[in-house]
Order: structure tokens, then C-alpha cells, then sequence
């Protein structure tokens, strides 16, 4: 009995080895180790008691084997999808100025609703673009309007000189002014106290364009009547005062008499009187002079009859023009010997009165100044 029972561990366990490992809802279990030993090993007899022969003929009969499911694919639905059309969609730009007038035909763009709007910006001759009213990246409606506003550039400007006609001087800062590109422009004569305008070189009206723009008004004073340029020389029979303008202010000099002079322009004011520009800044009034059309005349020198003097200890300065030189001479109305500056110390040796009444100094061994131009310190 003991051997029927091994047998019948033997061939159930066969059984099991020979079914398939994957069966459903079973999981296999491993195989011990020491079940293959004991096919080596020699039989153990089992104390259990013996079987019946029904028992015995149901272990001998091996267990069915159970093939795998059979797994058939299940094919996925099939979907019928219908693709709606996009409507049509119209986008309409106008290009106009800031007072919204036209500066070009509109532009129509076409797409699908949805679709982006590819669109480059015009560049439109003298204007630059301001904004966008209504721009959108895409067609959103089946019809749309889109403004690009442009403003128009700004021009070059116009630059107004104010000169003194006879001096060449200017009357004030330069003024600008500017427009938009293409605009307009009327320009008057500003007004200038004490002047009236005298000629204009310019354009006083047109447009304003890419290119500046200069206008010159010259004017003249309202005291002057008439002005005459002339290449003249003049020789003085008096001591006269010199004046920064024709009736101006004297500057507390004076040229002396039988000196020769060049003119560059005589001046006639309104109250008739007639004065000489002997260059820059240095006028002198026309009386007591004498007028040539050329520097070579006859300078008929006075002549000395009589000098009387006597030895002074006098001392004093050179009172000439500030930052100037005075002439000395190396007798009364004789050679030059030199120059002094202005505000030179002076040690007078003695005084010199010819039959004309003009005084002299000398103020060395052969030099002589004239006393017009010597400021003579205050004696304690």
C-alpha cells in the first residue's frame, strides 16, 4: 500500500508539472526545490492507512490540460467627421491723415474667419504712421474696417536774421520757426525800436520743405536820412571830438588839427547835420573839415615864427587813448623820436609856447610831447 500511495504522489505531481503556467485567475506557485532530490531518493513509506482500488485507478488517471483563452481583437469604431467650411471673412484699410481725409485707396484683405491677417504697413512719401484704429492679428468677423492714421513730418525750419544794415550787427537772436511738411508760411518784418526795416533778402512766403530756410531783414536807424559809402580822405582845421555814432556819446578824445584822415561812409541825420565814419566805432562831425578824393595833397605845416619857453620841474602822465601810444617828437613839429603808452610817468624839464598858442613839453634832451595829451600831477 505504501508503494500505491507513492505512485500516486508521483504521477499527480507529474500532472501538475506538465499543465500550462499561464492559466487564467491562477497564479503559479514555485516549485520546491527538493521535489526533483526525491525522485533520487528511495521511496518513504507512508504510514497512512491503504486506499481502496477506486481510489487507487481515479490516481492513476492524469488531470485534464486547459489551453490559454483565445484573446480576438476588438476593432475600435470607426467615426464619421464632418468638416464645417470657415465663412469668408473681408478686412477693409483706409489710410488717411490726422483730419481723416484719404491719402491713398483703401486696401481689402481676404481670409477665413480665424485665419491671421498678414498685412506691411505702407510707407506713404512725407508721413509717418500715428496710429492704428480697429487692427486686429486675425479675421474675426465675416467683415471688418481697420483706419491707419498718418501724421504728417515736420518741415526744416525758417530762420529770421534782424541786421543793422550800416553796421552789420545784429538786432537780436536769430528766430526759428516750423511747420508740419508742406504747410505755409507768411513772414512780416518784425519791428525794431529806433529802426526801420531797409531791404529783405529771402523768401517771405511758400512752403515749408526738407530743406532749411534763412530770411534776412536789414534795417536803419529812423535818425538817418541818407548814407553814402565813399572812398574819401578828410583833413581836419580844428580839433575834433570823436563819438561812438553819428550825435552819440564822445569817448573823451580828440583828433588833432591839420591831421589827415580816410572816410568810408558820410552820414546825413534827419536834423541835416552831416558826419564822418572814419572806420569802426569812430565818427567825427563833417565841420570845419575839408574833403579829397585822394590822400596826396599839400600839407601846408604851420610854420614856427616865435617859441618861447622857460625851465620847469613839473611831472605828470600820458593821458592818450586807454591801451594806446602817443607820438613824441625830437623838436616841436619835428621828427618823430618815438612812442609813449598811455599813462606813462612824465618828468617836464620846460614848457614851450609857440606864436600859436599851442603849448609843448619837454620831457628829455631831444623829445617833446604835446601838452594836449599830458595830464599834469597836482603840485603840493
Amino acid at each position: 500500500m505504501a508503494l500505491m500511495d507513492w505512485v500516486k504522489r508521483f504521477v499527480t505531481s507529474r500532472a501538475t508539472a506538465d499543465r500550462p503556467t499561464t492559466r487564467p485567475h491562477q497564479s503559479s506557485k514555485p516549485i520546491p526545490a527538493s521535489q526533483d532530490a526525491t525522485q533520487d531518493q528511495p521511496p518513504v513509506m507512508d504510514e497512512r492507512p491503504a486506499r481502496s482500488a477506486t481510489d487507487q485507478a481515479v490516481a492513476k488517471v492524469p488531470a485534464p490540460t486547459m489551453a490559454p483563452p483565445v484573446v480576438t481583437p476588438v476593432p475600435a469604431p470607426i467615426r464619421s467627421t464632418t468638416t464645417a467650411a470657415k465663412p469668408e471673412a473681408t478686412l477693409v484699410i483706409r489710410l488717411v491723415d490726422t483730419a481723416n481725409h484719404p491719402l491713398q485707396p483703401a486696401l481689402v484683405l481676404t481670409g477665413k474667419v480665424g485665419e491671421t491677417v498678414h498685412l506691411a504697413f505702407p510707407v506713404i512719401p512725407g508721413y509717418v504712421l500715428l496710429r492704428m484704429d480697429g487692427m486686429t492679428q486675425t479675421f474675426l468677423n465675416e467683415y471688418g474696417l481697420t483706419t491707419l492714421v498718418y501724421q504728417r513730418k515736420w518741415g526744416q525750419p525758417i530762420i529770421t536774421y534782424l541786421i543793422d544794415y550800416d553796421s552789420g550787427q545784429l538786432l537780436g537772436l536769430p528766430h526759428l520757426q516750423r511747420a508740419s511738411l508742406g504747410a505755409t508760411f507768411q513772414l512780416t518784418p518784425p519791428a525794431v525800436d529806433g529802426y526801420h526795416i531797409f531791404r529783405a533778402q529771402g523768401n517771405q512766403h511758400g512752403t515749408y520743405t526738407d530743406h532749411a530756410q534763412r530770411m534776412l531783414y536789414f534795417y536803419r536807424r529812423d535818425a538817418w536820412q541818407t548814407v553814402q559809402r565813399v572812398q574819401q580822405y578828410v583833413t581836419l582845421t580844428t580839433e575834433h571830438p570823436v563819438y561812438d555814432l553819428p550825435a552819440g556819446h564822445p569817448y573823451g578824445y580828440q583828433f588833432p588839427a591839420q591831421s589827415l584822415w580816410r572816410l568810408f561812409a558820410i552820414i546825413t541825420l534827419t536834423d541835416q547835420s552831416v558826419w564822418y565814419n572814419l572806420g569802426g566805432n569812430q565818427w567825427l562831425n563833417a565841420e570845419e573839415t575839408q574833403r579829397h578824393d585822394h590822400w596826396e595833397r599839400h600839407l601846408e605845416i604851420p610854420r614856427v615864427t616865435q617859441l618861447t619857453g622857460h625851465n620847469v620841474r613839473l611831472t605828470g602822465t600820458v593821458d592818450y587813448v586807454p591801451q594806446g601810444s602817443v607820438m613824441i617828437y625830437r623838436e616841436p613839429y619835428g621828427e618823430i623820436a618815438g612812442q609813449l603808452a598811455n599813462g606813462e610817468l612824465l618828468e617836464i624839464r620846460r614848457r614851450i609856447v609857440d606864436d600859436q598858442q599851442l603849448v609843448w613839453y619837454q620831457i628829455g634832451p631831444a623829445a617833446y610831447i604835446n601838452a594836449r595829451y599830458v595830464r599834469l600831477a597836482r603840485q603840493l
